[in-house]
């Protein structure tokens, strides 16, 4: 997949509840499926899981950076 796929794909799942992230992850192929236009250089999961990853980690921060403000 090209790398705009594997971020569409990404963005798709961070739409639902984080405690699904890991199976929907788990779900994706772990190579690309369309080596000739990804521009990616890694497997669509491994970018995927990466990703939200980032996503993940910034949710907590911003939830505790509330709860410090209560």
């Amino acid at each position: 997949m090209g790398v705009n796929r594997c971020l569409h794909q990404a963005l798709l799942i961070a739409r639902q509840p984080r405690a699904e992230w890991r199976t929907q992850i788990d779900q994706i192929a772990e190579a690309c499926q369309a080596p000739g236009v990804c521009t990616g250089g890694v497997g669509c999961r491994q970018r995927i899981a990466e990703y939200l990853r980032v996503q993940w980690w910034m949710i907590e921060r911003r939830e505790s950076q509330a709860a410090r403000r209560r």
